[in-house]
């Protein structure tokens, strides 16, 4: 069931063929009654409110068999990590707890996208650990911090990537007393004074978001992501990974594991149909519950970045063969829910099933096809770029 903003959705509908229009015409009877059997009437009435026109051109399935959910290293299209198959948490979790001292430093270093933001500062914490203990796996190295240590070395963390996003302000603006440093000041002044309060940051940092160049507050955007919502949750993940290597390894990997988010949650009526899954990890599935995506992006900012690249991969598994035609529709079906959930914040550039069958196509045919660059050629952004040069 696609949930389809009639004004957000029209380019997309036009470029479709005839026949795929009458496929995405509301309503089919007999989906609807297929439907209606699954959620009540009253959620249905709420669902879709506001004038809302629906189709059904996506398919019911449940969670477990949508089709990420057999695909190793998905992107998560919250924090845009990599995901973990449920199954292989604890083979991915062993590549980690056999190694020690310098091997271990260089694989967690290497393998960043496969930690969550405090855990991945955990993981940062022993991997400097390890390099100076050459002796020393995950558990060793972990066991080695105190609780003093522990706030002293999350302060430090905290402060170099609130550096990180100074420099990149000071650069982008070609000011030395730029606001968004002034910003970052304060806020090191707090961290240094045993305070962390990200999401408050983060919508401090979003007031100045047209100060500097997207690509730069993006990459300030992503250092603050790395920065914990609170000391307490570094405390409490430390206290859940504190043990053996193995035991170490899979408290810090779990949070990676692969989920499929309902976009508007079960409880409410959402549907287990395509049209109103993404994959997100278990990090950022569990802790949304029902919350609205008013809600959430003040506590997950980067989603409608991650939120883009991931139906950009998405759409290239599509073209590439590794996705089957059914999900030709999904990415405009998935940006008009997304649309809709989140009142048009989250806006995904997609292209239409017929563009991803002539890509496809032609990758068969064995020419190279890249899905960015074709979405680039499709919403103007080249021709936009080559003016900007």
């Amino acid at each position: 069931m696609v949930i389809v903003p009639v004004s957000s959705v029209n380019n997309d509908v036009k470029a479709l063929s005839a026949n795929q229009k009458k496929a995405t015409n509301p309503i089919v009877l007999e989906n609807k009654q297929n439907f209606d059997n699954k959620v009540s009437s009253n959620a249905l009435s709420a669902y879709f409110k506001g004038g809302m026109a629906v189709s059904f051109s996506g398919h019911d399935c449940s969670t477990g068999k949508f089709v990420t959910k057999q695909m190793d290293d998905v992107p998560c299209c919250c924090c845009g990590g990599k995901m973990v198959l449920n199954k292989k948490v604890g083979e991915k979790a062993r590549e980690f707890s056999a190694l020690r001292g310098q091997e271990l430093a260089d694989k967690i270093r290497g393998n960043q996208d496969y930690f969550r933001c405090t855990q991945r500062l955990i993981a940062n914490l022993i991997a400097d650990e390890a390099e100076q203990n050459p002796e020393h796996d995950m558990g060793q190295a972990i066991q080695s911090f105190t609780p003093e240590t522990l706030k002293e070395k999350t302060i430090e963390y905290c402060v170099k990537n609130l550096r990180a996003i100074d420099t990149v302000a000071k650069q982008s603006t070609n000011d030395e007393k730029n606001p968004i440093s002034a910003l970052v000041a304060s806020e090191i002044e707090k961290v240094q004074g045993g305070k962390t309060e990200r999401v408050e940051f983060t919508e401090k940092l979003a007031m100045y978001e047209g100060l500097v160049k997207k690509e730069d507050y993006n990459k300030m955007l992503e250092s603050a992501m790395n920065i914990p919502e609170s000391y307490k949750d570094v405390k409490q993940i430390y206290g859940y990974a504190y043990g053996k290597a193995l035991k170490v390894a899979k408290e810090l990997i779990k949070p990676s594991m692969q989920t499929i988010e309902h976009i508007h949650p079960k409880s409410q009526g959402g549907p287990n149909n395509t049209e109103n899954y993404i994959a997100e990890c278990y990090n950022c599935n569990n802790p949304r519950g029902h919350m609205s995506y008013h809600e959430w992006l003040k506590v997950h900012p980067e989603y409608p970045i991650n939120a883009q690249k991931h139906i950009e991969w998405f759409q290239q598994q599509i073209v590439d063969g590794k996705i089957d035609e059914r999900y030709d529709t999904y990415p405009i079906e998935v940006k008009a829910t997304l649309s809709k959930e989140s009142d048009g914040r989250m806006e995904l550039k997609v292209l239409n099933p017929e563009k991803i069958k002539e890509l496809r196509e032609a990758r068969q045919a064995g020419q190279e096809v890249d899905v960015k660059a074709e979405l680039a050629k499709e919403y103007g952004e080249e021709n936009e770029q080559k003016e900007v040069a």
